[in-house]
């Protein structure tokens, strides 16, 4: 069954064999569910992906996918608590397409990484998030 489980590219720029353990220890960790509730979202994982033949996942892209079993099985507070704050890629692309327009075209890869750093600092994307965490902590609390 290993053999059928895709490879996962980690935060940490390492490659690991799929665990549903970890999905499931990270379930009960996180959302509080309990321990059958969350062995029951990680085998359902596992079967879709094995099923998708996914030879390759990112721990975002398995967090989507439990986010997406854990809404069909109706686990609403759960499904919050394990959902990623954070920036669509399109407006992170925005935010640096927009400073580095101005830029010519020799110096531009060389100040993406400044670009960034002052996009944080000027608090765009700490605002987002702050934004994305408040109306989630809002949505728990009238769930409660």
């Amino acid at each position: 069954m290993y053999d059928l489980l895709p490879k996962v590219k980690t935060s940490k720029n390492t490659t690991e064999t799929f665990d549903p353990q970890k999905i499931e220890k990270s379930l009960i960790e996180e959302t509080l569910l309990s321990s059958d509730q969350a062995n029951e979202i990680a085998i359902e994982l596992t079967r879709r992906i094995i099923a998708y033949k996914i030879k390759v996942l990112t721990s975002p892209e398995i967090r989507e996918m439990v986010c997406s079993i854990l809404l069909e099985k109706n686990y609403d507070i759960a499904r919050f608590r394990y959902t990623r704050l954070g920036l669509p890629f399109y407006d992170f692309d925005e935010l640096i397409s927009i400073t580095n327009s101005q830029i010519d075209k020799d110096k531009k890869f060389s100040n993406i990484e400044k670009t960034i750093s002052d996009e944080i600092r000027k608090n765009r994307i700490y605002s987002q998030i702050e934004f994305e965490y408040k109306e989630i902590k809002k949505i728990l609390k009238d769930i409660s």
